[in-house]
């Protein structure tokens, strides 16, 4: 359909066009062509607008970066961008700014157009298949079918990582910035409950040493609650505070690094001025150690079912599992562990570990004696005073980390698969497209998956002039 097509149709004539033009077609074909005619409209529209701009072909432009003058090298330099409605071409003028260097087009920096690849609303639309796809070729497909954006899965990986590089960028710079002293501005009032949880998962990369191939996918949770007190619920009945609006980080760098960054996101979800501050996690020596380094004002909550766990593991080593022994101790200990009586757990378990006497080098980890001896003298002494689950449950406060555990899940679904191989490689809008990192994408993945409106700043902020 051409230009006089459109201007018939918007003239009032569609009626009578509408049944002539269509009448041998299904719903389903009349679908097709009405979306088809709407996106080559809509891409004459924009074609239009562009080229009566009066940025587009400039008499003078001063440069954005200086105010200098920018001498132009190309008055129509001919540009095709792939936009939400299909790829567009239009021309503009091109040049360079003899003061400090800079080089671009005064056209589109002022309508926020990337200096490369598709219009930002296209790469709000690639980089969200990219994340909830199960891989890039997923990804591919989404968009062929949803949104008639025809990309290879290599040019969607270049996309997704060249943002995840991105929002990577902007998130260590504001870890730095905390660690230098400045507070980063919250956005939100102040909750009565914050909570923050850590976990961590497994990541297959492109290690050449097999022993060095997976590698752990660390993901912080920040989230506000409503406190719901229950003192007197029988176990397993207990409800606590659910989860309101949940904010993520992740990374595959150490724990240290994971600390500053979730100290970050807690300040930015209000943590100073919190009423009560808790951190649940599941005791693992590693997350304590995080704990008690960023968050060292926060009440500490040992997940109720790694505790529980942990006593299920210490019968089995001591009575052997599945005897009507080690279910009787078992089930004794897991109230006692409800009604918050650790000393007598710990106890217990330092007799029981003394009647096998302490393990030798050449126990395995899952050896009864080695089971036994960590639990007695380091697990439940350790996180001690995380298990006053009476306390917990007065307050209404959550005693599972299954927010945490899901999240871990929730990015793996993308990260993890035998046929996923990540690498550490971060691309750049100037380089061809190339092997995505794991870590470019798991900040793509805590963007999209926080659930305080951030993916949309984050592109409403993109698309602004530049």
């Amino acid at each position: 359909m051409n230009e006089t097509d459109f201007l018939t149709l918007s003239k009032g004539n569609f009626g009578r066009m509408r049944y002539s033009m269509t009448k041998d077609m299904t719903l389903s074909e009349l679908a097709v062509f009405a979306e088809s005619l709407g996106r080559e409209l809509a891409q004459a529209m924009l074609t239009s607008r562009l080229e009566e701009d009066p940025r587009t072909h400039p008499q003078e432009a001063r440069c954005r970066h200086c105010t200098g003058r920018w001498r132009f090298q190309n008055t129509a330099q001919r540009r095709v961008i792939q936009t939400a409605v299909g790829p567009i071409e239009y021309r503009r003028a091109y040049g360079v700014c003899d003061r400090c260097g800079h080089t671009g087009a005064p056209l589109d920096e002022a309508l926020g157009i990337p200096p490369f690849g598709p219009s930002v609303e296209t790469r709000k639309k690639i980089c969200h298949a990219a994340v909830v796809g199960r891989s890039f070729e997923a990804g591919r497909e989404i968009l062929q079918v949803h949104s008639n954006v025809d990309l290879s899965a290599k040019h969607v990986r270049w996309i997704a990582g060249t943002e995840g590089g991105r929002v990577r960028k902007e998130r260590d710079q504001e870890r730095t910035s905390y660690q230098a002293g400045a507070r980063p501005a919250s956005t939100t009032q102040a909750p009565r409950l914050l909570v923050i949880a850590a976990d961590g998962g497994r990541v297959q990369t492109r290690s050449a040493d097999p022993r060095e191939r997976w590698k752990e996918d660390k993901i912080g949770i920040v989230y506000d609650a409503t406190a719901t007190p229950q003192p007197h619920v029988p176990r397993g009945e207990y409800e606590g505070a659910k989860a309101k609006t949940k904010t993520y980080v992740a990374t595959l760098a150490d724990w240290e690094a994971m600390g500053w960054l979730l100290r970050v996101e807690a300040e930015r979800r209000g943590y100073a001025r919190a009423e009560n501050r808790l951190f649940v996690a599941d005791g693992a020596r590693s997350i304590r150690e995080l704990k008690n380094l960023h968050f060292p004002e926060a009440t500490f909550i040992l997940d109720w079912a790694h505790a529980a766990q942990h006593l299920s593991d210490c019968a089995k080593a001591a009575f052997g599992e599945g005897t009507p022994d080690a279910l009787r101790w078992f089930e004794d200990h897991k109230e006692l562990l409800w009604e918050g009586k650790s000393d007598r757990i710990i106890a217990d378990l330092g007799c029981l570990s003394d009647r096998l006497g302490p393990p030798t080098e050449t126990d395995s980890e899952a050896s009864p004696r080695r089971v036994l001896h960590q639990n007695a003298t380091s697990y439940f002494p350790n996180n001690q005073t995380a298990m006053d689950y009476p306390r917990f449950r007065a307050n209404g406060w959550p005693i599972g980390s299954g927010v945490a555990e899901g999240a871990v899940k929730q990015f793996g679904l993308r990260m993890k698969g035998s046929e996923k191989f990540w690498n550490g490689f971060q691309p750049t809008e100037t380089q061809p497209p190339h092997q995505t990192g794991a870590e470019e994408m798991l900040a793509l993945c805590a963007l999209y998956h926080s659930q305080d409106g951030r993916w949309d700043r984050h592109w409403r902020e993109r698309a602004q002039p530049r």
